[in-house]
């Protein structure tokens, strides 16, 4: 089985998640998406991070209706913060028959080499990369030059949506457009983020 693994912090998760998920399992490159919630990614302030249980509880809503979208909370028994590489290491140890990608935008793959172990990360998975960019500019990037069998581009429309902005306009301004109503109404009830 094919495994594309979006991972994230979101913080909270959104819509732009949902449709990189829908892109990879249209282009027929996987056969799941996996949402790896991460408790602390290392590139990240962990100022306006919302706990690890109500991010995988916001994940696990905005999932409740798809099929091949699932949460992956390996990392909450890791150490952190969470790095990639291991994360990786350790779903092919336990899926061993299962063909594991990273699904991501062109920003990750441009962000590359700030990962642990970047070089080693890139050589035992393949990048599944959102873009509305044409090949050739993609191309451009010089990891993408140096493993260039490593990366496979899916056609991509993102939506104009973070997970800061939402943060940034809560209670207000934020509709079902660019997040689950449910995962509003947890936000709401639980006061995350409103001390903003």
């Amino acid at each position: 089985m094919n495994i594309a693994l979006l991972f994230g912090s979101f913080n909270p998760v959104h819509n732009g998640h949902l449709a990189m998920a829908h892109a990879a399992l249209q282009s027929n490159k996987c056969d799941e998406v996996w949402f790896v919630v991460s408790p602390h990614n290392p590139l990240k302030s962990l100022d306006t991070l919302a706990s690890a249980n109500d991010r995988a509880h916001m994940v696990s809503l905005a999932l409740q209706d798809e099929s091949k979208i699932k949460i992956c909370t390996i990392e909450f028994d890791m150490p952190t913060p969470s790095y990639t590489i291991n994360t990786v290491r350790k779903l092919k140890e336990e899926y061993p028959s299962f063909n594991f990608h990273i699904l991501c935008g062109t920003d990750v793959v441009n962000q590359l080499s700030a990962w642990y172990k970047y070089e080693e990360l890139i050589q035992s998975v393949t990048f599944l990369v959102c873009s509305r960019e044409t090949d050739q500019e993609i191309s451009s990037n010089e990891w993408i030059k140096k493993f260039p069998e490593q990366f496979e581009f899916i056609a991509f429309e993102p939506l104009d949506v973070s997970s800061s902005s939402i943060r940034a306009n809560l209670p207000h301004s934020i509709n079902s457009k660019v997040i689950s109503e449910d995962v509003i109404e947890y936000i709401i009830t639980h006061k995350l983020y409103l001390s903003e």
